[in-house]
């Protein structure tokens, strides 16, 4: 049995150099799956049977959906998914049975999840005579509460932009893209961008051919280093912002163009008071321009921002008129149960490259030391915060400059006081970050290497993902339809399934 296992090692390791330099989803796949095959993972995704989950139940369950369906007995199918429709049945969402093979987890657990969005389809076209509408959406909106859904949690980080741009392009590449989005500061531009363009625009390779071109013009070291007078600074900001969002498109009007609800996190310049997640569920009215404005302006750097929302006459007017805000990764960066409440989220993917935290997190949902790692991840973000609170004090008593540094400890103090996991991880890795990118200071071909280390980072998250996503926008997908079904004939207002 050594030797088996000490052949496999010999085959597996070379694979898993290549496996690192793959260039491409296909490529890796193919890897991974050779990789798979020497070291004993595939035929352990074969055989059903493993202590980590309860196999049996998940195969009876799907037995059943499949008997019903075959034998089209729609009431009978109706009654099973009645019995419960859930992420975790039996145990099968647990994130170690996506930590022994590479292309996946337990073939059974695949096979049921596509079961069960058969099923759900089947009962949606099941004619009314057989299940009657009323019923149809009652059973839909229950199950859509009860299952809930995944959310996409895009955090800031500036240059490290093109990180999310690699990430999210390959999510939209597998249709594995969540319907709920949200984002702080660099994350708000992504989060914008998603909300204002359609499926078939961004499967066009939108964000693997997106650049930013007006930082060339006023780099962010200059704005860093105070070489630019704060009104050049907010020309340039304009003419960056032109890049990514109309001014006139509010939060209702992307919702209706793509179907997508996109959050866009907003932190207040003044003290007690709390951070807002803009949306088309709290802020309609609001345009998508002024939120994700405010939420890159960097305290101590950039001014805050005052939001502006479309007035009943169709004109621009002040939103919350006596209130400035700033980046919302200063204390909403991932604002998770926010996300909960409004959309019944259980679920969340981070794309993480915010450059204050990413050298002390560690994924440590797959690790079978994850409280160790956990506790070295906690500590070492508590002992960065602790040392720049001290620094924040000293150089508050500078002087001007002094004040000018003291205000961007602060900012850093509590970005650091947040949580920044989340159920499936994407994190930017050590070797792929440079504090040279942050400022979009990109030399020859790095900006395509950190698109492609997105693109590495969740390639081996992808099965995960589809499995947790699939049901959920399954779900949404029939829900809205039949919502659709109440509206007057005609109506061009898309209605929110979240009601």
């Amino acid at each position: 049995m050594n030797a088996v296992l000490a052949l496999s090692g010999l085959r597996a390791n070379p694979l898993e150099k290549q496996l690192r330099h793959a260039a491409s989803f296909q490529q890796w796949h193919e890897l991974a799956e050779q990789h798979d095959r020497a070291s004993g993972a595939e035929a352990w995704r074969a055989t059903d049977e493993t202590t980590l989950y309860d196999w049996s139940e998940i195969q009876f369950r799907r037995d059943r959906l499949k008997q019903c369906l075959e034998e089209e007995s729609w009431r009978e199918l109706l009654y099973a998914l009645n019995e419960g429709v859930h992420g975790n049945m039996g145990g099968m969402g647990r994130p170690i049975l996506y930590g022994r093979a590479m292309c996946g987890t337990k073939q059974l657990i695949d096979d049921y999840v596509d079961t069960i969005c058969e099923a759900l389809e089947a009962i949606f076209q099941c004619p009314d005579s057989i299940i009657a509408y009323p019923e149809k959406l009652d059973f839909f909106r229950r199950a859509s509460h009860c299952y809930g859904r995944s959310a996409l949690l895009l955090s800031g980080g500036a240059g490290l932009i093109y990180f999310h741009h690699g990430v999210v392009q390959e999510l939209i590449d597998h249709n594995l893209l969540p319907n709920v989005i949200s984002g702080s500061s660099a994350g708000s531009v992504m989060a914008a961008q998603l909300g204002i363009h359609t499926d078939a625009e961004l499967k066009k390779q939108y964000f693997a051919n997106k650049r930013y071109l007006e930082v060339r013009n006023t780099p962010l070291r200059d704005v860093f280093l105070g070489r630019v007078d704060e009104a050049n600074a907010r020309v340039s900001k304009e003419k960056s912002l032109d890049e990514m969002v109309p001014r006139d498109m509010t939060f209702q009007d992307a919702f209706e163009r793509t179907g997508r609800y996109i959050n866009v996190s907003i932190s207040p310049a003044e003290r007690h008071q709390s951070s807002r997640l803009m949306n088309a569920i709290t802020s309609p009215n609001v345009y998508i321009r002024s939120a994700i404005s405010a939420s890159s302006s960097i305290p101590g750097l950039i001014p805050p921002e005052r939001l502006y929302a479309r007035g009943f006459d169709g004109k621009p007017r002040p939103y919350l008129a006596t209130r400035r805000w700033v980046d919302g990764s200063v204390s909403g960066d991932l604002p998770a149960k926010r996300l909960s409440r409004l959309y019944g989220v259980n679920h969340f993917i981070v794309s993480m490259i915010n450059p204050i935290v990413v050298p002390f997190v560690r994924d440590v949902t797959m690790d079978s030391r994850k409280g160790y790692r956990s506790t070295l991840t906690k500590s070492g973000l508590k002992m960065m915060e602790e040392t720049l609170a001290l620094a924040e004090k000293y150089f508050a008593r500078a002087g001007s400059a002094g004040n000018r540094i003291a205000a961007q400890l602060a900012y850093a103090i509590r970005v650091l006081e947040q949580d920044y996991l989340g159920d499936i991880n994407l994190l930017l890795d050590g070797s792929d970050f440079k504090w040279r990118h942050t400022l979009f200071e990109f030399k020859p071909g790095e900006i395509e290497q950190l698109i492609l280390a997105g693109r590495r980072t969740t390639w081996p998250k992808i099965a995960r993902i589809r499995n947790a996503a699939k049901i959920s926008k399954t779900l949404d997908r029939i829900l809205d339809q039949l919502n659709q079904v109440t509206l007057q004939e005609g109506a061009v207002v898309k209605h929110h399934i979240f009601s």
